[in-house]
């Protein structure tokens, strides 16, 4: 789907999945549902890892993996045990999206201090309507439905299977990608290579969807294939000629 000659190599997801728990964020455990969202959710990786295969040899060869770019201080994954140290994270990553993973314990605390500290994150700077782009994964969903009532606008339905939770991340940073790509194109000057990059993305990801989910989609794979066909149509008339 990608083209390399409108795609910079300078452009890549701003987005971090976040996973605050007392058990994911030790190396040890939950390793392979680690492993699977490091791989999943990242567009740029050409090989998922599916959360069925038991036995897949790919996943022991993948455990622990999390990808940093120790420079722009970029995560695919960050775990944490500590909720004062999540939110810290957060405070300090206040120009990312953030993807936020939270058991219902912890996310009881740490809810109400990242919305009270950096609710930016999850509210859209340009219509100011909140993202719910916080995701609770928990057993026990009649036990913290009380707070969760409370912040019910930044919160995506409470998860019990780590698949649903997955395929619900998945489509919503590939929806996340679409709209930053319109955006780049409406804005003044308007940046087609950076919209180009980012309908990939989402093309991508809607494409690991349909096959994890065995969902067409077709809404969303029009509306992608016809803003790359506008962004590289702009980014060829821009381009010198031979």
């Amino acid at each position: 789907m990608s083209n390399d000659a409108f795609a910079s190599s300078e452009e890549i997801p701003n987005h971090m999945i976040v996973w605050l728990d007392l058990n994911i964020g030790r190396r040890e455990d939950y390793q392979r549902l680690k492993a699977a969202f490091s791989s999943t959710a990242d567009p740029q990786h050409v090989n998922p890892i599916r959360l069925i295969d038991k036995d897949d040899e790919e996943i022991n060869r993948t455990v622990g993996f999390e990808q940093v770019n120790f420079e722009g201080v970029r995560f695919l994954l960050a775990a944490f045990t500590n909720v004062e140290r999540c939110v810290k994270f957060l405070e300090e990553n206040q120009d990312k999206r953030i993807f936020l993973i939270t058991s219902g314990q912890m996310g009881r605390v740490a809810v109400p201090l990242i919305i009270q500290k950096c609710k930016n994150i999850f509210t859209d700077p340009v219509t100011n309507e909140s993202y719910s782009f916080i995701y609770v994964f928990c057993h026990g969903i009649d036990r913290n439905m009380d707070w969760m009532g409370e912040y019910y606008e930044y919160l995506a339905p409470a998860f019990v299977f780590d698949k649903d939770l997955l395929v619900r991340m998945i489509r919503d940073i590939a929806g996340y990608f679409v709209v930053e790509s319109k955006r780049k194109m409406a804005a003044n000057p308007p940046d087609y290579s950076a919209a180009y990059n980012r309908l990939t993305w989402a093309h991508t990801l809607y494409d690991r969807y349909r096959t994890m989910e065995d969902n067409p989609l077709k809404k969303e794979f029009a509306e992608v294939n016809n803003l790359l066909g506008e962004a590289e149509t702009k980014i060829k008339s821009s381009l010198p000629d031979d």
